[in-house]
């Protein structure tokens, strides 16, 4: 019978790098509650009909940000390690649009967390798990476009 390192092909990593992975995925875990505290919270407060539709995706996001917790608890689970049940700082605002910032802000700092730990995980050799990131990338960068559209950001791209 193989051990539980055997069992999931990470018995070629060192101790630190395992650490740091782990480490890395409990601070994800943080900002993933974080998030879903700031996201129900400022969907409470934003105010006006212009942002009827703002509250129902912020709500939303909020659920998204609640399935990407799990997934990145279990993953941290599977690695050996202990999911943290700390929550990273959140923001808050009476300022519409302020909020709004705040979350995008939020949502361009997961996705440059997540790429750092897809590399981690990648450089590991565990494929599957940096699979399991990669898809909660992709979910964050749509929170980012719906936060841009809602603030009437245009991203311009360089001329061809």
């Amino acid at each position: 019978m193989l051990g539980r390192d055997e069992q999931i092909g990470v018995r070629n990593i060192s101790p630190r790098q395992r650490q740091e992975i782990l480490d890395g995925l409990n601070l994800d875990l943080m900002y993933e509650y974080a998030a879903m505290i700031q996201y129900i919270q400022h969907a409470a407060v934003l105010t006006g009909p212009e942002y009827t539709a703002v509250i129902r995706e912020e709500l939303d996001h909020a659920q998204d940000e609640h399935e990407h917790a799990v997934i990145v608890a279990d993953l941290i689970n599977y690695l050996g390690g202990t999911p943290t049940v700390e929550v990273a700082k959140r923001l808050t605002s009476e300022d519409n649009v302020e909020m709004l910032r705040q979350d995008l802000q939020a949502e361009y700092d997961a996705i440059a967390r997540y790429l750092e730990r897809i590399e981690q995980l990648e450089s590991a050799g565990l494929y599957d798990s940096a699979q399991k990131i990669r898809n909660i990338v992709l979910v964050e960068q749509d929170h980012a476009i719906d936060l841009e559209k809602a603030l009437g950001i245009r991203k311009k791209l360089g001329r061809v």
